[in-house]
């Protein structure tokens, strides 16, 4: 069951987390914190994340809950690590690609679209509106059930806003990103607040914080270099 749900936080993580914005780092590190609020209840993810450019590699080490890491690629192989329990679980999928994170879009500098032309949607409107850049987006053909178009707003040619509306055009999902700090290599948002809105009328807000940002040689750490142990327990 734990690895269940640790599976299910690292996708949470994905899904709140793609489409921000980056330059040339070769590597980056830093510290993450997740809440999430469902019908009065909190539940909190902390981790440390630790991406390399070349490999397209990304090791999630959680803190809480603590005990697990994570460990993904640009091919959607994933793998996640006991090490209370010396078990590994492994699956592969394009949904758990380390180009499905902020760490790839950061490195890839996809901040006009947040990906989306490449998952085939196209810019069918650009409005300008009290300096913010207003952009419509239109989903291809096999996405059309779940979506009549997404709503991008740009200032100072950083996102601040996205908005997704489903099939039948009610907004389902807001997305804002704040906080911007300037790096030398990289501008950042430290909050990332999304809302999501249930059929049931219920709603599901999640706000992740990032900190202690390191990058290139700063970003220095034993867990760029975590294999899993020989002797783990293969979890089928």
């Amino acid at each position: 069951m734990r690895m269940r749900l640790t599976l299910f936080a690292g996708f949470i993580l994905f899904m709140l987390l793609s489409g921000l914005t980056f330059f040339s780092p070769d590597r980056i590190a830093l510290r993450l914190e997740s809440r999430q609020l469902q019908g009065g209840k909190v539940a909190t993810v902390e981790a440390r994340l630790f991406y390399e450019a070349w490999d397209g590699k990304l090791i999630t080490k959680f803190e809480k809950p603590a005990g697990q890491v994570m460990v993904t690629n640009r091919h959607g192989e994933l793998t996640i690590y006991d090490e209370k329990e010396n078990s590994v679980y492994r699956t592969q999928s394009v949904e758990y690609s380390s180009e499905n994170n902020l760490v790839y879009y950061f490195l890839s500098g996809r901040t006009q679209d947040l990906g989306l032309r490449e998952m085939g949607f196209t810019n069918s409107r650009t409005d300008f509106e009290d300096g913010l850049m207003i952009t419509r987006w239109n989903p291809p053909s096999s996405l059309t059930h779940l979506f009549s178009h997404i709503e991008l707003v740009h200032d100072d040619y950083m996102p601040v806003y996205a908005g997704y509306y489903d099939a039948g055009g009610e907004l389902v999902k807001k997305v804002y990103y704040d906080e911007y700090e300037i790096f030398s290599d990289l501008i950042l948002p430290r909050s990332i607040t999304e809302f999501n809105y249930l059929a049931s009328g219920d709603s599901i807000v999640s706000r992740v914080q990032l900190s202690d940002v390191r990058i290139n040689r700063e970003a220095d750490s034993s867990w760029f270099d975590f294999k899993v142990p020989d002797d783990a327990r293969i979890l089928e």
